[in-house]
């Protein structure tokens, strides 16, 4: 059928899986994360899951035929991959080690031709070269020598990452740069020149072991004078205080950098910064929300890839492209590609070297993922496959944006997930607040978790309260300090916003949220107690002291005790008073209690202190522990039984058993 100026075919289908339970469907794996075409446009490459690994097949481009399969020892998966040329694969792996769930990144580069022949290690602890705690950053594929790429390493020194000139096919190397600066990241211009890095600062106290000072600084290298020159600095303690300015990537042409800035108003803009004459244009900025660049890459004749960036993504509800220049030919294809999947999201994955053919992934609220194949010289969009080919995008919830004012007037922005074939009107509802809680923010599209409640009947409700990021510096900066304050309020004040417009039953309502979510969700039902029927804490934090003396967050030292001290308060005695693990005795409402035996993040210690509250305040809950597992459930199993029990736990306490118990 013909769709604008587009006809849109289906190719190669893939058939629907039968599952046993619902839940299933949800705690699965992605089939595929990922799927690149080569530079001539022969082969597809994509990841997919198999048994407790992830391999990496290459696909004949003519009848999608498996030609290759890369894969490793047990519990070793391919973690990313690049074409370094028309046939030659480059990847590396993670590994599942000792007793953890989730895999890690081993910092090792492989690669192998399309037949899965001349397999190499490039680089890495096992090629033998490479000291144990060396890594490789991803530097230039240099597409104009087929041969060869480049890459940062601090193999050498372990505190500077220099860049090298590595060989495909045999793994030599040859350091063309050593760095200045300690903690270092290197970026190259289009051309494959070092000009920009970021260095991470360190202090020392004496004799002491350096720690971290919470800053980085961003360096520019004049290319007449090769001195490096000092551009800017950043705070991660605490970046929404005073704003910042970030080097995103150079102009295409090379003669300016592109710019994220905050600091003349508080949401992130981009600008060109011209090098020669030191102006500073602005290109995109939007009154509500934080922007982030839209790229476009291409092959230029010479063979050199170019990622230039062609405007921006606001995520004002839900996310729109907005270009620099809106009549160039290719805002007017990409949005002929939009007017082709009406609501729905797209993004241009990769493409050949001619720029005849791209991958195009399209994905909505109820869309998980599914990769096309453009061709742009027919104009013809073909089907190639699906993240997760078993869900029916037709049965799954719809995702609408909502906004309403929090009780001083602050405006605020959410998501709204209706079960399908529902109306907005007298459901039970789920409060669903993101972890972090500085910087994340939720998002429209594709959530399994959210959608799993929507196959039990629930609403969710999720809620960028004030703390939150992308809407701005001011907003995200308004939540430090306010951990069981204002960002708690806003929570409530979304309940009660549900509650009004008739959305939600009064007395059907769960709050449910990980990590900071978590947090959330029992301080909820502490100073709300007669609001919620039940909550969930998902490898949350519970006691704020707690958190100042254990996990990987007190152990930045330096800048990791700043920041906490900002964000949970400088006293004990502060840090108490916003613990819900302080004040089990006020809960009324049904708990559940879920962490990972493995996590350092939200320190597995902060569930054993909960559960001790509520025993000894005498309050019942549901327990579920894997000692396998980190800051978040990653084995499918172990999801399966999660969300089953959550399900049971939700139906118990707001669903259709809630009356009889």
């Amino acid at each position: 059928m013909k769709i604008g100026s587009l006809a849109l075919i289906t190719a190669l289908a893939a058939p629907g899986v039968a599952l046993s339970q619902d839940v299933e469907q949800f705690s699965k794996h992605a089939a595929y994360n990922s799927m690149k075409i080569s530079p001539d446009g022969e082969y597809f490459a994509a990841t997919y899951p198999f048994k407790d690994h992830t391999r990496l097949a290459v696909l004949s481009a003519k009848d999608f035929s498996i030609q290759c399969q890369f894969y490793f020892r047990d519990k070793e998966s391919v973690a990313g991959y690049w074409w370094g040329n028309d046939d030659r694969l480059l990847m590396t792996i993670s590994t599942q080690t000792g007793q953890f769930a989730q895999p890690r990144w081993t910092g090792e580069l492989f690669a192998g031709n399309a037949d899965c022949s001349k397999r190499e290690q490039l680089f890495g602890y096992r090629k033998g070269s490479s000291g144990e705690r060396a890594a490789f950053q991803m530097v230039d594929l240099l597409g104009d020598d087929p041969k060869h790429i480049l890459i940062a390493s601090n193999e050498k020194r372990s505190q500077f990452t220099d860049l090298y000139k590595l060989n495909i096919y045999t793994g030599r190397k040859r350091l063309l740069e050593r760095s200045d600066f300690k903690n270092n990241s290197v970026e190259v211009d289009h051309e494959g020149n070092w000009r920009v890095t970021s260095s991470y600062e360190t202090e020392r106290d004496g004799l002491l072991k350096a720690e971290a000072t919470g800053k980085s600084s961003y360096y520019y290298k004049d290319p007449s004078s090769g001195e490096w020159e000092e551009f800017s600095s950043v705070s991660h303690v605490r970046s929404s205080a005073a704003g910042a300015t970030e080097i995103v990537d150079f102009t295409a042409d090379n003669r300016g950098l592109i710019l994220s800035e905050n600091i003349d108003q508080s949401q992130k803009a981009l600008y060109r910064f011209d090098l020669d004459s030191k102006e500073k244009t602005l290109l995109a900025k939007h009154e509500v929300v934080d922007l982030r660049p839209l790229y476009r890459a291409y092959f230029k004749e010479d063979g050199k890839k170019v990622n230039e960036i062609v405007g921006a993504i606001a995520e004002d509800g839900v996310p729109e492209a907005i270009f620099f220049d809106e009549d160039s030919a290719y805002a007017k294809e990409y949005r002929g590609l939009e007017a082709a999947f009406p609501g729905q999201v797209i993004s241009i994955t990769s493409q050949t070297r001619d720029d005849s053919k791209w991958v195009v992934k399209v994905r909505s609220d109820r869309n998980p993922g599914q990769f096309f194949l453009y061709d742009r010289t027919a104009r013809k969009v073909s089907y190639l496959t699906s993240t997760r080919p078993w869900i029916d995008d037709k049965k799954m919830a719809t995702v609408k944006p909502v906004s309403f004012k929090a009780r001083d007037g602050l405006q605020l922005h959410g998501y709204l997930t209706i079960p399908a074939g529902m109306e907005a009107k007298n459901l039970p509802l789920i409060i669903h607040p993101h972890g972090g809680p500085y910087g994340p923010r939720d998002h429209w599209g594709f959530n399994p978790e959210t959608q799993m409640y929507a196959s039990g009947g629930y609403a969710t409700l999720q809620v960028n309260f004030r703390g939150s990021g992308g809407y701005g510096r001011e907003f995200e900066d308004m939540g430090y300090g306010e951990w069981g304050g204002t960002m708690q309020d806003d929570l409530t004040d979304a309940t009660r916003w549900a509650i009004d417009q008739g959305i939600a039953d009064k007395d059907r309502i769960c709050i449910s949220g990980a990590s900071y979510g978590g947090y959330a969700s029992l301080m909820g039902v502490v100073k709300e107690p007669d609001l919620y029927q039940c909550a969930i804490g998902y490898v949350g934090v519970y006691d704020l002291d707690l958190m100042m003396n254990k996990g990987n967050v007190a152990e930045r030292i330096g800048w990791g005790e700043r920041y906490m001290s900002q964000a949970f308060g400088k006293t004990k005695e502060e840090r108490d008073s916003r613990s819900p693990a302080k004040f089990a005795d006020k809960i009324k409402a049904g708990v559940f209690l879920v962490h990972g035996g493995k996590d350092l993040q939200a320190h597995y210690e902060n569930a054993h202190v909960m559960a001790d509250a509520l025993k000894k305040a005498n309050k019942p809950y549901t327990w579920l522990f894997k000692n396998t597992e980190g800051h978040g459930f990653y084995d499918e199993e172990n999801n399966k039984e999660l969300y089953t029990m959550m399900l049971k736990f939700l139906d118990e306490h707001i669903g259709s058993n809630a009356k009889a118990n």
